[in-house]
């Protein structure tokens, strides 16, 4: 536990000497006697979200820690910049030897595919996590969201549902909306004797989608205004954003509704929370730039999962002791987790069919 909120602090520290100097839009870190170097490009408004960008930082961070690698982290303020910062990267190290860049999200994909990678020194590579596109002189990689999603939507069943989005699009997004609609087709089940409902919603129509915590829970207010009983199961794909929903969860002592954790385990922000999606991207960019540092070439794509532990739910433990609720869905405590149990085998099952990208 000290050791991640070790890795929070210093992210926090980066971030508030970077705001202190708006002329110096990268941040160094030199490791002692450091020779290879990292360089993580954040997705605009990434950081702070206290999920998969504070976990795909805390990975990186870690890797350096452990192996003295020096690490630099660019923080641009929108896609323009950061096109820039990744154009003179290329140009600074384009016969450098044991450099690598990190893209950090699908965003920069067309990044990536517009600025050729032509890299000439030894050990020097571009990876771009959360894509399954194949780009020349990239690797990406992927952690598979649909599973763990299908799972979800599983255990969400005896609720209406709402999906909550930051934006059409996002290859991750629609992966989980994807697997969470799959499983909500078969297990939905009913409330009050009525079929539940599933609605899917974007909050925005481009990535600002991610940093509106505001709108989400204005949003999330005029639901509750609709509905006299608002006891919808929400499934938050925000990023950001999402710190909008859970004001509102915490903020509405009387709401019915609850939110599935989403990215990291959340079951200490709120009460609301029964259970989690937890991706754990911080593990596998570690294991690829410990791959990296041992000679091991990356393929053009890599791809992980539910089965290699890279995606679970965590179920909140003693979440019934935290509510107040006369409800039927309730009678037994241990719901949560015997849904995980009847289901996970599925969904694993269920996201080992699906197609990998062609190479």
């Amino acid at each position: 536990m000290m050791r991640n909120v070790s890795y929070i602090a210093l992210i926090l520290f980066l971030l508030l000497l970077t705001a202190c100097n708006k002329d110096d839009e990268t941040v160094t870190v030199d490791a002692p006697k450091g020779v290879a170097t990292v360089t993580f490009l954040v997705t605009p408004n990434g950081l702070g979200d206290n999920g998969y960008n504070d976990a795909a930082a805390e990975g990186i961070f870690a890797f350096a820690n452990a192996t003295g690698t020096r690490l630099r982290l660019l923080l641009p303020k929108d896609e323009a910049e950061a096109e820039n910062m990744y154009r003179q990267w290329l140009t600074d190290n384009a016969t450098q030897d044991s450099a690598v860049m990190i893209l950090g999200s699908s965003v920069y994909e067309s990044l990536a595919q517009s600025n050729h990678a032509a890299l000439t020194g030894q050990g020097s590579r571009v990876l771009l996590f959360e894509s399954d596109a194949v780009i020349d002189g990239v690797s990406t990689v992927l952690v598979s969201h649909y599973g763990v999603s299908y799972l979800a939507g599983a255990m969400s069943q005896g609720f209406d549902a709402l999906i909550l989005a930051a934006t059409e699009g996002v290859p991750a997004l629609e992966e989980s909306i994807a697997g969470y609609r799959d499983a909500r087709e078969i297990y939905a089940g009913e409330n009050n004797g009525k079929p539940c409902q599933t609605t899917l919603h974007y909050l925005a129509d481009n990535e600002m989608g991610f940093a509106m915590p505001d709108s989400a829970y204005r949003y999330i207010v005029r639901r509750a205004d609709d509905f006299f009983f608002y006891d919808e199961m929400v499934f938050p794909l925000l990023g950001g954003s999402e710190s909008g929903v859970l004001r509102y969860m915490n903020d509405d002592e009387f709401t019915l509704s609850l939110m599935v954790g989403m990215d990291v385990d959340q079951s200490g922000q709120s009460s609301r929370i029964p259970f989690s999606v937890v991706i754990r991207i911080g593990d596998v960019l570690r294991q690829c730039l410990n791959d990296w540092t041992s000679g091991r070439e990356w393929p053009g794509h890599m791809q992980f999962g539910m089965k290699d532990g890279a995606a679970d739910i965590v179920v909140t433990p003693n979440f019934f002791r935290h509510l107040n609720l006369w409800d039927n869905r309730y009678a037994d405590p241990d719901t949560f987790q015997r849904l995980y149990e009847k289901y996970k085998d599925e969904a694993m099952k269920k996201e080992q069919t699906l197609p990998l990208p062609s190479l």
